[in-house]
């Protein structure tokens, strides 16, 4: 048996061993969080770790995802699978309208465009009262079901099961941004960010290539925000708060960029310090602040990217 393989096994047994373990609803929530704030990292990764581009605007697809979401399960009962699958839908959508016109921008233009469009959609969502239920919000989401010819086959109905579903769906997507990562199209994006013009001059088209990495980056935001929306029960125009933009961008530069393990890595600590440093008080944010400076200065690629230079430095001292 492969180590990967292995690996798989071991993270799943963990995995629903998990819930057993930590019977308190708080812990289950810090890992709830830690599976959905994944999905984001792994998304933004795409835009910001393998093609380079400083996205601020990573939560308004997650909003939309979560709006989408909480919409299809009013109309479907919660049917956990179309509400993943439109809300990821939805968002794709929006984000190829979107791209057309930011993805022609770069540096720090693309950052601004794309901070203001989370700011645009949170003034959408406050006052489209008739859709989003303004500044109220939407409540009493129906919980996550798994429907097979009208019936129920599974339902989310305790901390435990939405673990067992976020953990599922952060699986799923680490899957996938994996084997994008191994493909030519995860080759072409890493060269898109080395070189923007050399790649252009050997024929790749950057505009293509970015707009598909976009799409399926709001894809992953779309079913986070879905699988959210089924979470809480309830969302508002919170969900575009514009820290949550920073925070994603934190998890994926301190994880390490142009890795499938350095997001989720990243959504460990962003999701865990702050909770971890509650005795602080006061003090709790300047420490947590202090933290991610320290690992940024010494850790320039992040976490994984740290790690890997000690291995290459271990065989060498080996050999």
């Amino acid at each position: 048996m492969s180590k990967s393989l292995l690996g798989w096994a071991a993270a799943l047994i963990v995995a629903a061993v998990l819930p057993f373990v930590m019977t308190n609803n708080y812990h289950l929530h810090l890992l709830i969080m830690i599976a959905i704030n994944s999905m984001l990292a792994l998304g933004l990764n795409l835009i910001l770790g393998f093609v380079g581009d400083k996205s601020l605007g990573h939560a308004s697809f997650f909003g939309i995802g979560a709006y989408a979401g909480a919409l299809i399960a009013f109309a479907t009962n919660g049917n956990v699978l179309l509400t993943t699958i439109g809300s990821a839908a939805v968002a794709g959508l929006i984000s190829i309208a979107i791209g057309y016109p930011v993805l022609k921008l770069r540096g720090p233009y693309f950052a601004i465009v794309t901070l203001g469009f989370c700011l645009i959609m949170q003034l959408v969502a406050s006052n489209w009262v008739e859709l989003t239920g303004g500044p109220m919000g939407l409540p009493g989401i129906p919980s996550a079901k798994v429907l097979v010819g009208g019936t129920t086959i599974f339902e989310s109905v305790t901390e435990q099961d939405y673990w067992y579903l976020a953990f599922a769906g952060a699986a799923i997507l680490f899957l996938l941004s994996r084997s994008i990562e191994r493909t030519s199209l995860g080759r072409v994006l890493t060269a898109l960010k080395e070189n923007y013009n050399l790649s252009e001059a050997v024929g790749i088209n950057p505009f293509h290539i970015k707009m598909a990495a976009f799409v399926i980056g709001a894809a992953f935001a779309g079913v986070a925000g879905a699988l959210y929306s089924h979470y809480t029960g309830f969302i508002s125009p919170k969900v575009f708060d514009t820290l949550l933009n920073v925070n994603i961008v934190t998890m994926v530069i301190i994880g390490g960029e142009a890795t499938s393990s350095g997001p989720v890595i990243g959504a460990m600590l962003v999701t865990l310090l702050p909770e971890m440093l509650r005795f602080a008080e006061g003090f709790r944010l300047l420490i947590f602040g202090f933290i991610l400076l320290a690992v940024i200065m010494f850790a320039p690629k992040g976490l994984v990217g740290f790690v890997n230079v000690l291995r290459i430095k271990g065989r060498k001292g080996a050999a």
